[in-house]
């Protein structure tokens, strides 16, 4: 018995991963294991480790709102309609891939997707990783206020604006290290304006999630590529710029 962390009941809490299973399903080898990458600053080449990430923690949630709410509303709509699942097809995102004529830059733009329930999968992510003492997670810290918010949004399925904890999608699919089937812990980062946030590597794919506060001035390059209610931009990084992307998720 304990605490859910979630809707704060005293009940059996169970085994309740960070990072949903199927995310990381197609990251594991033969042997059944991760690789976590490690980036060396000094020599600026990128190596991996055998990691146990499939990790859980079995004290911070119920039954109820890890199967029910938490899996049940944000982590099935997030499975079926982007990490190979299935959906009706009136109802499945429509992706299409873009090229800037004037630098080249390519980017994918995804619509008719549910951003509610997208934005707050990823949000119960970024939370779980803050109340968990896993230490895979320990660079993760959002504070009493922003826990606090962000428990309320998923708890009570609370409407969350685009201008509200913004994410930023990049890949690393277009260049030589694609990282693919690699994974990195967490890491906090801070734009010249003050506004921190926390840089998810998994798989190809970079969630940058901004934790903001009313008093933040969001910038316009970060409002022009945020997930907002009719679109989701992936900026796939050129090749050559996963070494500078590395540096700044590690706060070089």
């Amino acid at each position: 018995m304990g605490v859910c962390k979630l809707c704060g009941a005293e009940n059996k809490l169970v085994k309740s991963h960070i990072i949903p299973k199927f995310m990381f399903k197609k990251m594991k080898d033969d042997d059944n294991v991760f690789y976590e990458v490690i980036y060396n600053l000094d020599t600026s080449k990128l190596k991996s480790k055998k990691t146990q990430i499939e990790d859980y923690d079995k004290n911070i949630l119920c039954e109820t709102c890890d199967n029910k709410i938490l899996g049940g509303i944000y982590e099935s709509y997030a499975q079926k309609a982007i990490y190979g699942g299935e959906l009706p097809k009136e109802v499945s995102p429509k992706c299409k891939n873009y090229q800037n004529p004037n630098d080249g830059a390519e980017y994918s733009i995804c619509k008719n997707f549910d951003y509610q329930k997208l934005k707050k999968f990823y949000l119960s992510i970024l939370w779980r990783a803050s109340i968990t003492d896993r230490p895979f997670f320990s660079h993760v810290n959002l504070g009493q206020k922003h826990e606090e918010k962000i428990r309320n949004i998923l708890l009570n399925n609370e409407k969350v604006s685009k201008d509200e904890y913004p994410i930023v999608i990049t890949s690393f699919m277009r260049t030589n290290n694609t990282l693919e089937n690699l994974i990195a812990e967490p890491r906090r980062i801070k734009t010249k304006s003050g506004l921190n946030g926390y840089i998810f590597l998994m798989d190809s794919l970079q969630l940058i999630i901004y934790v903001n506060s009313s008093e933040h001035k969001i910038s316009d390059v970060i409002q022009r590529l945020s997930m907002k209610e009719d679109e989701m931009i992936t900026m796939h990084l050129p090749n050559g710029k996963e070494i500078e992307f590395l540096k700044t998720m590690l706060n070089k």
